[in-house]
């Protein structure tokens, strides 16, 4: 194991700061898949390899809690939901909202995707030949309408923009002081922070609103919000759930829950774009379908090489690049003493391109999740939804919902870069586009 140390580590800032995900890359590199970082008063080991990370996230997954960093700044806007929490309070919260993504639910989801997917379409058409969006705000729109309404019933369509924007201001806090710990407390009035809590009043504002006027319907509706109005906290003696803990699992979902299948969505058509033979097999796959209509549940049987397009994105660009857990005992990994209070460091990004598991691992190659290519990869290899008992709650709601997405956009556009060059990934919350991603609409 190579351990660096501070010294080490100074000519890395800015580096560090500006492409961590990079940092980490070269890393795993140069030193192999267990670097223990020698900075301040916490020990840092940065692990790359499906043996380590499924000791870390699955085998013995007691020992390692979200008490980090990373988690602790997140949930100075989602509070205490299903993301951010631990131990007995995560698995209650699990166990109660865990229904709202079963089976039958996810097969009624294209009922929820298709009218916030033909809406945008419609949008577009109304464009002029040609047009130029910026298909990351767009991509975030339609995905948080979307959420809205397939677990709590609510239209978000006049709404999205400006949920969006305060959505991204407050991550973008997050980022902020994860990056500047000796930052300005969020009390003091500075630009930074007064964007912050504006934000946060508008997300704080929309949830509670959504939940008031629930009560105030007095209707009974079988989605998450139902769920979680009607819920019992055992371990309170059976009273409800208070609204700041309703209002930190819907601000959860509805960030978790668009985000990052925006993110994934983001970056298929920025791959695409760059492969254009690529986007040609999908778009004879997708011709195959009814063009009377959107794509529905019962067709993703009959797109597998969209869906390998979107795995293959998900490798390459995964939103949730970064996972730290704080070790709460000693433990052993690789043979080496892990501490009491040290931080475990776990990057998908860089884990999807170890050389042992992924050939060309810098190439975008969707045939690798086709034909049962990918029953061959070892399941910690590859982890866009996390692993282990705190795998990602919506993993099959996202793969269902980007796919129909990107089949349904290309039934009818193809979508070209506005920019050349390429595009620089921001390391924030999720990986995200530099100022954005201007495409170009062509309607086919």
């Amino acid at each position: 194991m190579q351990i660096l140390s501070g010294k080490d580590l100074l000519p890395h800032l800015s580096t560090i700061r500006k492409d961590t995900p990079g940092f980490l890359l070269e890393c795993s590199r140069r030193y192999g898949d267990l670097v223990e970082f020698a900075v301040g008063g916490t020990r840092v080991f940065f692990i790359n390899h499906p043996d380590l990370i499924r000791r870390v996230l699955q085998d013995n997954h007691h020992n390692y809690s979200k008490d980090t960093i990373q988690y602790n700044t997140l949930a100075t806007i989602t509070g205490r939901g299903l993301l951010t929490s631990d131990g007995e309070e995560w698995l209650r919260h699990r166990r109660m909202e865990q229904p709202a993504f079963s089976r039958s639910r996810l097969a009624a989801l294209d009922q929820v995707i298709a009218p916030a997917l033909e809406a945008m379409l419609v949008r577009w058409g109304q464009q002029p030949e040609d047009a130029v969006v910026d298909i990351d705000r767009e991509m975030m729109a339609v995905t948080l309408e979307i959420v809205g309404q397939a677990l709590f019933s609510i239209d978000l369509r006049t709404d999205a923009p400006r949920l969006t924007q305060a959505v991204l201001t407050a991550l973008d806090h997050v980022i902020y002081r994860a990056q500047n710990p000796f930052a300005p407390p969020d009390w003091l009035p500075i630009p930074q922070n007064l964007s912050f809590r504006k934000a946060l009043r508008q997300l704080d504002r929309a949830v509670y609103e959504i939940v008031e006027s629930r009560r105030r319907s007095g209707e009974k509706r079988d989605d998450l919000l139902g769920m979680l109005m009607d819920a019992r906290d055992a371990e309170s003696g059976g009273s409800r759930l208070t609204d700041q803990q309703i209002r930190d699992e819907i601000i959860t979902l509805l960030i978790a829950g668009h985000e990052t299948v925006a993110s994934a969505l983001t970056w298929s058509w920025y791959l695409l774009a760059q492969h254009p033979e690529v986007w040609e097999e999908m778009r004879e796959e997708v011709s195959r379908l009814p063009d009377d209509r959107l794509p529905c549940y019962p067709d993703l049987e009959r797109l597998p090489f969209t869906a390998a397009v979107f795995s293959e994105a998900l490798r390459l660009y995964p939103p949730a690049w970064l996972i730290t857990r704080k070790a709460l005992g000693e433990d052993e990994l690789n043979g080496y003493k892990i501490p009491a209070g040290a931080l475990i460091v776990i990057s998908p990004y860089v884990i999807h391109r170890h050389p042992q598991y992924w050939e060309d691992a810098e190439e975008f190659l969707p045939q690798r999740f086709t034909g049962g290519r990918e029953r061959s990869i070892p399941r910690f290899a590859y982890i866009p939804f996390g692993g282990g008992p705190r795998l990602c709650i919506g993993n099959n709601f996202a793969m269902i919902e980007g796919v129909l997405i990107l089949a349904g956009i290309t039934q009818r556009y193809r979508l070209k870069l506005a920019v050349e060059g390429a595009v620089q990934a921001d390391p924030l919350v999720t990986l995200r586009p530099h100022h954005g991603l201007p495409m170009r609409l062509q309607k086919i």
